[in-house]
């Protein structure tokens, strides 16, 4: 049963995923292509100026990517389950419901992980290209929390989906953007290294989250 599951949602997210990962490559693409420009055309000690002593950050494009991926794997993999009753009709399955949804989050959280290590590995092996590994090290750890967001973003809008109340729709919503909206407050290099793991404990709320509004789906009047 669990085989026929996965192989249901590989089915209805592989185009979907198929566009994020040329939209990943092409982002890691133009980072290499912007920063290999600026190289030929400023001297490196004024990058390095800008770059490490003026604390602007050279591959700030990919900030929302990961938040943006998550909303996109939630909306392909749980919007057709909410058309047409599809959703009420799953959870007749021989299978408990909680384990059915927790199935369905683990291949889209599973998708949003490999996409956001392919980003993690790109950043390092790009910017190692161009600054000393330590600075490549930097790029991965400040990154860590737009990663993060890609996972709270597939969770609360999974919540978003899947909740059958309108109310309960509405605190979803502010909750998962004041979530992400703590992840987005830094400006330089390595500002959430101490707070993160707080707040990556904090997001894992949201795997048990998803049952609930499951659960009120399944037994409403």
């Amino acid at each position: 049963m669990l085989r026929a599951i996965f192989l249901k949602e590989w089915l209805k997210l592989r185009w979907a995923l198929l566009g994020l990962l040329l939209l990943h490559v092409g982002m890691l693409a133009y980072l290499f292509l912007r920063l290999r420009h600026q190289f030929k055309v400023e001297h490196s000690e004024m990058i390095w100026y800008w770059a490490f002593e003026l604390r602007r950050l050279p591959y700030d494009q990919l900030i929302y990517l990961p938040a943006l991926t998550g909303a996109v794997i939630a909306v392909a993999q749980f919007a057709p389950e909410m058309i047409g009753g599809r959703f009420r009709l799953s959870l007749h399955l021989p299978i408990r419901g909680d384990v059915l949804v927790w199935t369905w989050v683990a291949f889209g959280a599973g998708a949003g992980l490999v996409l956001a290590l392919l980003d993690a590995a790109g950043l390092y092996g790009i910017v190692s290209l161009f600054f000393p590994r330590e600075a490549a090290a930097s790029a991965v750890l400040t990154a860590l929390p737009w990663l993060l967001g890609g996972w709270v973003s597939y969770f609360s809008t999974t919540l978003l989906l899947l909740e059958p109340a309108a109310s309960r729709r509405i605190i979803y919503l502010a909750l998962g953007l004041a979530f992400l909206g703590l992840l987005y407050l830094h400006r330089g290099y390595q500002e959430y290294d101490r707070i993160l793991p707080v707040l990556a404990a904090m997001s894992l709320l949201f795997v048990p989250a998803v049952v609930l509004p499951a659960h009120r789906y399944r037994h409403r009047s």
